[in-house]
């Protein structure tokens, strides 16, 4: 076996057999629904309505003025960096999230 195979297959032996999903969201003015199943969602942009689906582990918003409706993992967290921005958030076990804000005028809520 040559030594190229050899890392090859070793290298592929040592990734993890799946790696956390990722949702990424980049505009400004839209309404879109996206699916982080299980992993982390980012929404960079501005006035947007965004739905996320998939029980996410992280939500990060970077922007201003978007609405977005997420729902969650039990004890993920909320990351915002903006002005204006509205979240409202779900956990099947109506756990609360970690929540960490930068910004004027932002909102984070539980849904009821």
């Amino acid at each position: 076996m040559s030594v190229v195979k050899t890392v090859l297959i070793l290298s592929a032996l040592a990734l993890p057999a799946s790696l956390p999903a990722q949702a990424r969201y980049e505009g400004a003015g839209a309404t879109q629904e996206i699916d982080c199943d299980g992993g982390s969602a980012t929404i960079e942009g501005a006035s947007n309505t965004i739905r996320v689906t998939g029980r996410c582990s992280a939500l990060v918003i970077e922007g201003a003025g978007n609405r977005v409706e997420v729902d969650l993992a039990r004890k993920s967290s909320v990351r915002i960096s903006g002005a204006g921005n509205i979240v409202t958030y779900r956990t099947a076990d109506g756990s609360k999230a970690r929540i960490d804000v930068a910004g004027a005028g932002n909102r984070v809520s539980m849904a009821r």
